[in-house]
């Protein structure tokens, strides 16, 4: 959400949970309705992370993980988001890989990212192991709500599972009015509050700026979800050698990419958060223009500095800063 004041009917509840400060909002004048459903969401977002987290060994994942080559009936939220990472897979043709986990913990991102520090992390990279690109081998049963995965295979299903909990949760708060969740700084919205033709929400500067110039953008979102990857925070010293949390599928390794970041905008937050992390793996001109492929909206921010981004974007904005505009004039698609 930007900074800027909002009537006294927006009220926010604010946590932490799956990693990330969680802030939900309702545009209603019923507080009693607004703190009982807020409760509700919160508790959504608990019950969703005991499950799903890679980081709990006693999670349902890490136990599905802990018994390759079987058949393991598992839970319709864990059917669920198994279903949703391998739709997203497919659909970005690998380039978002929910089977990236080994390569993940051998990259040093083995904890969760407050807990690791410069120089931490157990992980080494072995080249004789495939620690990437295998979701295809993934085999489902619908009739008995079962998964087996491959010997060597490990569901991180990280962003999916916290995008799609978001999207949950306004399911939840929409039963009390107009409704947005900021997972972390990835956003899904309901209807917009009253007055307005969405919520306005802000795209934080990837580079260190004053405060003031802390915003490159401004939106206005309504009924979908805005999701942003980038390199510029989850890093770490790994083997004397900077690296970070998004592993490109088709080496197992963090990727050498020349996009700090990657926003997207899509009717669904698992749709959102697919296509921003395959965006910024592949790169600015390679991203940008499977973005335009799918007729999705989204914009990327290179380390040179240039902002790429797709016409579909426009009908999102409020405003820009003159540096966002100056590059969206000569960079847009």
């Amino acid at each position: 959400m930007t900074q800027q004041p909002h009537p006294p009917t927006w009220q926010s509840h604010a946590f932490h949970a799956m990693g990330s400060q969680i802030v939900l909002w309702l545009d209603t004048p019923a507080q009693q309705a607004a703190a009982t459903a807020f409760a509700e969401a919160q508790a959504l977002f608990a019950r969703n992370e005991s499950a799903l987290s890679r980081f709990r060994p006693h999670s349902e994942l890490m136990q599905l993980n802990g018994r390759p080559a079987q058949w393991v009936p598992v839970s319709d939220l864990l059917w669920r988001e198994v279903n949703l990472a391998l739709q997203m897979a497919a659909q970005t043709n690998g380039r978002f890989d929910p089977t990236l986990l080994h390569a993940l913990t051998h990259a040093g991102y083995d904890q969760s990212f407050e807990q690791i520090t410069d120089g931490g992390g157990n992980g080494r990279w072995r080249e004789s192991e495939q620690l990437y690109g295998r979701w295809r081998e993934i085999e489902l049963d619908a009739s008995r709500h079962a998964t087996r995965l491959p010997t060597g295979v490990a569901l991180d299903l990280g962003g999916i599972a916290k995008g799609d909990t978001a999207q949950q949760a306004l399911t939840l708060l929409q039963t009390v009015g107009p409704a947005l969740v900021d997972a972390g700084g990835d956003l899904v919205a309901g209807l917009p509050p009253t007055g307005c033709p969405g919520w306005p929400v802000a795209l934080s500067s990837p580079w260190n700026e004053t405060a003031a110039a802390n915003d490159l953008a401004t939106f206005w979102l309504a009924e979908g979800a805005l999701a942003t990857s980038g390199i510029d925070y989850r890093s770490w010293v790994q083997d004397g050698v900077v690296a970070h949390h998004l592993i490109d599928p088709q080496t197992g390794q963090p990727a050498h990419t020349d996009a700090l970041m990657a926003t997207v905008f899509a009717p669904q937050a698992a749709v959102a958060e697919a296509w921003a992390t395959a965006t910024l793996v592949v790169g600015t001109e390679a991203g940008i223009d499977a973005l335009l492929d799918h007729d999705l909206a989204g914009l990327v921010i290179g380390q040179d500095g240039r902002i790429l981004a797709t016409p579909a974007i426009d009908h999102l904005l409020q405003g820009t800063t003159e540096k966002m505009q100056k590059s969206f004039r000569q960079n847009l698609r």
